[in-house]
């Protein structure tokens, strides 16, 4: 039985974004300084590697789009860019509008740096497969607005709202 509702899914987008309200929190990014040791520096980024945390956090949109368009079992076109039934080929008119589709593939591109790679450091073995926008050693701008360097992407906490933005607009043209 399929199911269209985007509820579920939205629901761990949501839960995806309170990383970005938990660490730029006043009250706990004060505690962190407050307890950091002195050698080290009195800032958050001293005790969570924040970039590792956006991309596991962009792990997690993406399944929520990906459970999601299994459940509604949205059509498996065969992307133009990576050949496969990929995630972000489901998501078609009138769910994907503007700059859309370009950030669902930067995000399939980079669940993948973060899901079978080394914290988002792409390798060889990472270009050994087709991607849909990013490419060894050649800087591209994503549309979130961090640059991926051609080998990985310099995120923050701003460029996992951005991406959770997308991923909730999309899902909310379901309703």
């Amino acid at each position: 039985m399929t199911d269209q509702n985007p509820s579920r899914a939205l629901s761990v987008v949501g839960r995806v974004e309170t990383l970005c309200q938990v660490m730029e929190d006043r009250d706990i990014v004060q505690a962190i300084v407050a307890k950091v040791p002195v050698s080290m520096p009195s800032a958050v980024e001293a005790l969570f590697d924040v970039p590792v945390w956006v991309g596991l956090g962009l792990v997690g949109l993406w399944a929520a789009l990906d459970a999601f368009s299994e459940r509604a079992a949205l059509a498996r076109h065969r992307c133009l860019a990576c050949g496969k039934k990929c995630m972000p080929a489901r998501f078609v008119a009138p769910y994907i509008q503007g700059n859309d589709g370009q950030a669902l593939q930067e995000l399939d591109d980079l669940r993948h740096l973060y899901a079978h790679n080394y914290a988002g450091e792409a390798d060889d073995e990472y270009f050994k497969w087709q991607r849909h926008v990013v490419e060894y050693n050649v800087p591209l701008p994503l549309t979130c607005g961090a640059i991926f360097d051609g080998r990985r992407p310099q995120l923050e906490l701003r460029h996992l709202r951005i991406y959770s933005g997308t991923v909730k607009g999309v899902l909310e043209r379901f309703r």
